[in-house]
């Protein structure tokens, strides 16, 4: 009997023991996948993702400076500051056109305040918030549109247009206030000529511009402006033919030296030293340089030829062109030896292309940091043509994180 016993159970025994074995096994399994999970755990709660490349610091290789540059400011204050500091310069805006123009373009209710009078535009968005007005000018607001209705001249009004209270130039002078820099407005300008001579300007309604313009500058000035620029181009040469430009430049200083007296005016002349166009030489750009300075009435003039390597107007003594008789630097150094306390040079940070002859094509950081060295010697410090689309410098690498800018303030 116990041998048959012992003989039924030892299966049984067997399959316990196998049994056991099986379950040792994963208890020991979980044992380690707890630990190993435990032991990790710390790792995952200890860690930092790891930081983001730096950016590499803008690097300037070139000798010259840029004090200023055009740009055009926004209305949004938050928009105007990003880039200032990008440019970290003083700043110039363009100016804006005044234009003949109809009732056709305005609404009926600023159409009856307008009366019989006739109408002229102002093309950059302007409000008058906060400066008193003549008992002559009217505001007139038509749903989110704010229109200035300024007398100018006789029985004329040009017409200003705010969307919203949006005023780009009052933007730039309340950021620039706050950091430090100097901000030069751009004086309105009139239409070129419809016919014959059609590169100058019609002075058929000088009393329009000038009325409106003494406003402005007043309006401005109030806003904290530290300079004006004359956006009206010529080249520089000292020849009658451009005379109705010169007497633009010369009514405007005196209407800035009423309102701001000794203000500084800057004026950006062109150059052409090519073979086979109108050539200025290097003497006759001196003498158109004299000639602009006496046009100061009492403001501080500031004269920034451009310096043609953009639209090929010109070319360095290092590209070795067959195709222009004078280089950029030729120019620069016969105009230093007239003033040199007044000069500065505008780089055109771009070049030509685009399909035709006006078009232009985005430029290199190489180019301008040659342009820059080129006009060193002889100038005070570069304005940068320019912080706006298109071929915004912004695009440029280094110069458009403000590589080579001198900081605010250094253009007065």
């Amino acid at each position: 009997m116990s041998k048959a016993r012992s003989s039924e159970h030892t299966p049984t025994s067997n399959r316990k023991q196998v049994l056991l074995g099986i379950l040792a096994v994963v208890l020991l399994g979980a044992v380690v996948l707890f630990v190993i999970v435990a032991n990790n755990e710390p790792a995952k709660q200890d860690a930092v993702p790891a930081p983001a490349p730096a950016e590499p610091e803008p690097v300037c290789r070139a000798e010259g400076q840029f004090v200023a540059g055009f740009m055009s400011p926004q209305a949004n204050d938050a928009d105007t500051r990003a880039l200032l500091e990008r440019m970290d310069t003083d700043a110039i805006t363009f100016g804006g056109r005044i234009v003949p123009a109809t009732e056709k373009d305005y609404p009926e209710t600023v159409v009856e305040a307008v009366r019989d009078q006739d109408i002229y535009k102002y093309s950059v968005t302007m409000n008058w918030h906060g400066l008193e007005l003549d008992s002559a000018d009217n505001i007139v607001v038509v749903g989110d549109t704010e229109y200035g209705l300024i007398q100018a001249g006789d029985d004329s009004v040009v017409i200003t247009e705010s969307v919203n209270g949006g005023d780009p130039f009052r933007s730039l002078t309340r950021v620039s206030e706050q950091r430090g820099n100097n901000a030069f407005i751009g004086l309105p300008v009139p239409q070129m000529r419809t016919s014959g001579d059609t590169w100058l300007p019609d002075n058929s309604y000088a009393d329009v511009m000038d009325g409106f313009a003494k406003k402005f500058v007043e309006a401005y000035h109030q806003r904290g402006a530290d300079g004006y620029y004359l956006a009206m181009e010529m080249p520089l040469t000292d020849t009658s033919h451009w005379d109705p430009v010169t007497d633009y430049y010369s009514r405007q200083t005196q209407i800035i030296n009423s309102v701001s007296e000794g203000a500084a005016v800057l004026i950006s002349p062109y150059l052409e030293g090519r073979k086979d166009s109108q050539t200025i030489s290097p003497e006759t750009a001196a003498q158109g340089y004299r000639k602009l300075l006496d046009l100061n009435n009492g403001t501080r003039i500031l004269v920034s030829p451009q310096d043609g390597l953009g639209v090929h107007t010109t070319a360095l003594e290092a590209d070795e062109s067959e195709e222009h008789q004078f280089t950029a630097e030729e120019y620069f150094e016969a105009l230093q030896v007239v003033d040199p306390e007044r000069l500065y040079a505008t780089v055109e940070a771009m070049r030509p292309g685009g399909g035709n002859s006006e078009s232009r094509a985005p430029t290199s950081r190489e180019r301008v940091e040659q342009q820059l060295d080129a006009t060193d010697p002889y100038v005070n410090g570069a304005i940068g043509f320019q912080w706006a689309e298109p071929n915004s410098m912004v695009h440029i690498p280094h110069i458009g994180d403000g590589a080579c800018a001198a900081g605010p303030g250094q253009l007065y």
